[in-house]
């Protein structure tokens, strides 16, 4: 007796040519999915395509800095001591978020704002850097461009990468505004694990070519940021469709992904609890009455006794842009009492 080998992927019969139903449903899937990543390559270039150029916001005299890995772009405006404005990393940030107080504090200071490497107008960031490399950053810049040490306001999740930069001696004075309280911090050992698995998930799925840059569209997409500033940025909702436009204008410059693919796999994590614990440096710390994470301002201040509040009231994540008058006026005043 023989037997006629058989296989899932066989032809039924020699008399019956029709595929067998596996590999109908196998056909149709992968036709399915051939046909839905090339829509999403499609959408994804589309979304390039339409986004324009960007040009300075801020009034100052525009520079580029030649710095280790790219330039820099940065203004500069007014006269009096040195004062760097250092943006957040979050999607479409860049320097254009203090364009509300920059003229207002060059009144009083010589005003410098630069766009970290991989946003704003500055060059794409290199695979790979991290916290204690953008630190680095702000230290060669004051170092090469202010030319003396210098007060550092900085926003939202940048607090730790200045952080990194505080121990140097370029910086006189630290006012951390919003600073991000869930900021990625190094893990316990209890957490080490289920840190690093989740890091290696989020750098597979971001590399994953067309769904890669899915993840980032929609992150990165003009309704993810329009809520974003409505229910998070910004008290005065006057400024909602206006700021939400430049964020996505930002976020989709050439460039821009690797940045935004570098905070989303974890690479600005820094000890900064330690770092803020351990720094002498004189400090205030700003938030709006309403701003996410307000609640962490109790932990801020327990690691560090010594450092001022202010609290912005009609004001959520960006009170530079809710109250500009009243934030330089503090800042003036406290740059004025606790700098030399």
């Amino acid at each position: 007796m023989s037997f006629t080998r058989c296989s899932l992927f066989s032809r039924q019969s020699s008399s019956d040519n029709s595929p067998s139903p596996l590999v109908v449903g196998l056909r149709l899937t992968l036709g399915v999915l051939a046909l839905s990543l090339g829509a999403i390559a499609t959408v994804n270039t589309i979304i390039t395509a339409r986004v324009p150029p960007l040009g300075p916001r801020l009034s100052g005299l525009f520079g580029r800095y030649p710095a280790r890995y790219g330039d820099l772009a940065y203004a500069i405006g007014g006269e009096g001591p040195p004062l760097v404005l250092v943006h957040s990393l979050d999607p479409g940030q860049s320097s254009a978020s203090w364009r509300a107080v920059f003229d207002l504090l060059a009144d009083n200071f010589t005003v410098y704002a630069f766009d970290w490497q991989g946003f704003g107008l500055s060059d794409p960031n290199p695979e790979g850097l991290n916290a204690r490399e953008f630190g680095a950053q702000l230290r060669d810049f004051i170092r090469d461009i202010v030319g003396e040490s210098a007060t550092v306001i900085a926003h939202g999740n940048a607090a730790p990468l200045v952080l990194e930069a505080a121990g140097h001696g370029q910086i006189s004075g630290l006012i951390l505004v919003c600073p991000d309280g869930s900021a990625p911090d190094e893990p316990r050992k209890t957490e080490r694990a289920e840190f690093l698995a989740q890091k290696e998930f989020n750098d597979r799925l971001l590399e994953v070519p067309i769904i890669g840059t899915a993840v980032l569209n929609w992150w990165r997409s003009k309704a993810n940021l329009k809520h974003e500033a409505h229910e998070y940025a910004l008290w005065d909702k006057s400024r909602v469709e206006s700021e939400s436009h430049l964020w996505h204008v930002t976020a989709h410059q050439k460039g821009a992904q690797r940045a935004q693919k570098a905070l989303l796999k974890g690479r600005f994590a820094a000890p900064w609890r330690q770092l803020w614990q351990e720094s002498s440096t004189p400090a205030l710390l700003v938030w709006g009455r309403h701003a996410r994470g307000f609640e962490s301002a109790s932990e801020w201040g327990a690691l560090r006794p010594d450092a001022s509040l202010q609290v912005v009231e009609d004001a959520l994540w960006m009170p530079q842009l809710d109250a500009p008058d009243e934030f330089v006026g503090f800042v003036r005043e406290w740059v004025k009492k606790h700098t030399r």
